[in-house]
């Protein structure tokens, strides 16, 4: 095995321990009511440094972990969503995360190749929290609208949404800035490392 080889499934080891560790935790930081997530950024570097396969795999990762969680009965509000529609969940919980990875991954790439290795970070870092959010809006409004209207007394597609929307902005816009101002430091310190180790 190459040492390229053995430095990324290092690397990979180490960004799935940081996840299921945060997520674990509770997946961020408390600000008052707002929950500064920081799951996200080991899937934006893994998705820069390794590879579009890499954060699509790391986002896996994550979304195994939250099923884990709600099978332990650690997350009450997904477990509603479960017990409403078990094959919606498990998908809302795994694609979000892979899609984001995936993404994240395929959007440095080609950004990377036209312009600088840090457009390509920032972009990442950016579309990353934005389909995660995005995938997990749609699926709560679209498919999940029936529990919605019985948890909150709403009714219609239209409120469902303004209703989500509502609950996940600030939270939202917490993880958008704690990812897109954390993953371009995190990952351009390690590129130095890895690029001092490639000199070694």
């Amino acid at each position: 095995m190459k040492k390229k080889d053995i430095q990324k499934l290092t690397g990979m080891a180490v960004l799935t321990a940081i996840i299921i560790i945060l997520q674990i935790a509770g997946g961020g930081i408390h600000v008052g009511p707002v929950s500064i997530s920081l799951v996200l950024i080991p899937i934006v570097t893994g998705a820069v440094l390794y590879g579009p396969l890499a954060g699509m795999i790391l986002g896996a990762v994550f979304g195994i972990v939250v099923l884990i969680m709600i099978f332990l009965g650690m997350d009450p509000a997904s477990m509603a969503m479960m017990q409403f529609n078990a094959g919606a969940t498990i998908i809302t919980c795994l694609v979000k995360g892979m899609l984001a990875g995936l993404i994240a991954g395929l959007l440095n790439k080609a950004i990377a190749k036209r312009g600088s290795n840090l457009s390509g970070t920032i972009a990442a870092s950016i579309i990353t929290p934005v389909i995660n959010t995005g995938f997990y809006v749609c699926m709560v409004t679209f498919i999940f609208r029936e529990l919605m209207e019985k948890s909150y007394k709403v009714h219609g597609t239209a409120a469902v949404f303004l209703l989500i929307t509502g609950m996940i902005a600030a939270n939202f816009v917490m993880e958008l800035i704690s990812t897109a101002v954390i993953s371009p430091i995190v990952i351009t310190a390690l590129r130095k490392v890895i690029g001092s180790r490639k000199n070694d």
